[in-house]
């Protein structure tokens, strides 16, 4: 594969959008529990999307953007690449495309251990990112464990941007089929006059206690649930974090 072939590069770069619901629902099926979370699943696999469409243009130019991802290893964040561009030449018999993907998953991932491992010389700044790392990792684990349903909300888009696998089992789906869509699509009409006041009171900074809400499942059927939630900002994101469980019928 040369840097000249821009043509099969379009082409691979075309061929990850078209194929982008499958290759995010196999890449969660395949990883299953294995890191990275899948929120960084989805959103490293977006930002490799959005890599191709660079290198496309101009292959110069392209550089991997991992804001926001370092708390992630960059071998979980590898391998969701790698599972991703695996999907992605499954769904074609062209030898020259498959050539392409993997060679923008090499140059993508070799950028990615670029960031995440410096060299070195500076040790100092290395063990600060490693603890870093260590500590996104028990944090991780942490929201893991907890019982009730985790969700993280972006107040800039509404859309959902991160649960544990608590909250996939209240929605009865994966991640990768909630994850980037906004929590508004999954809740039942009897709730959306209080979801947009919800929505409303927390885009102000305002406190909000504990509410009542009834979720819409994917697979059509509700769920009535008791809601805590908290504003926090993370890598100057504002997120609603919204602990979820399901209400016990008296």
């Amino acid at each position: 594969m040369g840097e000249s072939d821009s043509a099969v590069l379009r082409i691979a770069a075309l061929h990850m959008d078209r194929y982008r619901q499958v290759i995010e629902a196999e890449v969660h099926q395949r990883l299953g529990r294995a890191e990275p979370s899948p929120y960084a699943r989805a959103e490293i696999v977006r930002r490799f999307r959005s890599y191709c469409r660079l290198a496309s243009a101009e292959i110069a130019s392209a550089r991997p953007s991992l804001d926001g991802l370092g708390g992630n290893p960059s071998a979980g964040l590898e391998r969701a690449v790698a599972t991703a561009v695996e999907v992605a030449r499954e769904q074609t018999q062209s030898e020259e495309l498959r050539k392409a993907l993997r060679w923008l998953e090499a140059r993508f991932c070799a950028g990615i251990r670029h960031i995440m491992r410096p060299s070195e010389r500076d040790s100092k700044p290395a063990r600060g990112r490693r603890r870093t790392l260590n500590a996104g990792r028990r944090v991780r684990s942490a929201i893991d464990r907890v019982s009730d349903a985790y969700l993280a909300l972006c107040l800039d888009t509404g859309r959902l941007y991160d649960m544990n696998p608590a909250a996939e089992s209240l929605f009865g789906a994966k991640a990768a089929q909630l994850l980037e869509h906004e929590l508004s699509e999954f809740v039942s009409p009897a709730s959306r006059s209080g979801y947009r006041d919800l929505e409303a009171r927390l885009d102000a900074g305002e406190a909000c206690g504990p509410m009542e809400m009834v979720f819409q499942r994917p697979r059509g059927d509700s769920v009535e649930v008791e809601v805590t939630i908290a504003n926090h900002t993370i890598g100057g994101r504002r997120l609603a974090i919204l602990l979820a469980r399901e209400k016990l019928v008296s």
